[in-house]
């Protein structure tokens, strides 16, 4: 596809900085688009042309984040009644396609039924704010899916969907367990030095391509990790990091820049 699916995240305020911009950022280094109102609306905007118009109207999907503070928040009520209508205008009155509504307790599903009943039979996505990688992984296959189905897309394409995102959990897993060998073998041996670390990092074959674009990394530091492959390695290895002021890009770290001046000199 030539552009990711995007994603409108709707939140209580209260949540932003603890919950809701964490998530926002792994969803984003998933390469998924996402209208977050703390970067689309800027002084002067008309907020609810911004928040209605230009962010849920525009949206392929909506999520709803319920938390304790967001069923307080007129706002988040006003969307999801914005959504509502716009979905009834269009006959989906029992398909809600453009939802997605995620819980962060049991406590809070409780209060939803009640609040919004049309929404009950949609909850199917558990977030808490200590959120796992599995359940990341679950909300990421589900934005895809509600993608794929107002796309047309078929089942075969969203089982396909689902072996890649296994094949991603797979791969983190092995660097999980490679950081874990290095740690364990640096609390154990405290010689060993950070050009041991690297030489590991060499040796386990995860970076190769990563690194032979290392004249282009270190010309311009920032750059998106779509356009080389190993990135989301050298992340795992905090070789690069997310940069928060150029949405999916990273940029190479001071440790990243040690790393390639060892390689150099190494050759």
């Amino acid at each position: 596809m030539a552009e990711s699916v995007l994603v409108f995240v709707s939140h209580s305020s209260e949540d932003k900085e603890s919950f809701i911009e964490p998530i926002v950022r792994d969803l984003e280094d998933s390469y998924i688009n996402v209208w977050f109102d703390k970067r689309k609306i800027v002084p002067g905007d008309n907020l609810r042309k911004s928040i209605f118009r230009d962010g849920l109207d525009k949206a392929d999907v909506a999520l709803i984040f319920f938390t304790k503070q967001s069923l307080k928040s007129s706002w988040v009520d006003r969307e999801i009644k914005h959504v509502l209508r716009e979905e009834a205008k269009k006959g989906n009155d029992f398909d809600l396609n453009k939802i997605i509504s995620i819980f962060d307790s049991q406590e809070t599903y409780d209060e939803i039924g009640k609040r919004y009943p049309e929404l009950t039979d949609d909850l199917l996505h558990l977030m808490p704010e200590n959120y796992t990688k599995v359940q990341l992984g679950q909300l990421i296959s589900a934005i895809w899916s509600k993608y794929l189905s107002l796309q047309g897309g078929d089942v075969e394409i969203q089982r396909q969907l689902l072996i890649k995102d296994r094949e991603i959990f797979q791969k983190e897993k092995e660097i999980d367990e490679l950081k874990a060998t290095l740690n364990q073998a640096l609390s154990n041996n405290s010689k060993m030095t950070q050009q041991t670390a690297f030489q590991k990092y060499v040796e386990s074959g995860k970076i190769e391509n990563f690194i032979k674009n290392g004249s282009v990394i270190l010309k311009n530091s920032t750059f998106d990790p779509s356009l080389i492959a190993g990135s989301d390695n050298a992340k795992a290895f905090g070789l690069v990091e997310h940069n928060q002021n150029t949405g999916a890009y990273v940029t190479l770290t001071e440790k990243g820049r040690d790393f390639f001046e060892w390689y150099l000199l190494r050759e």
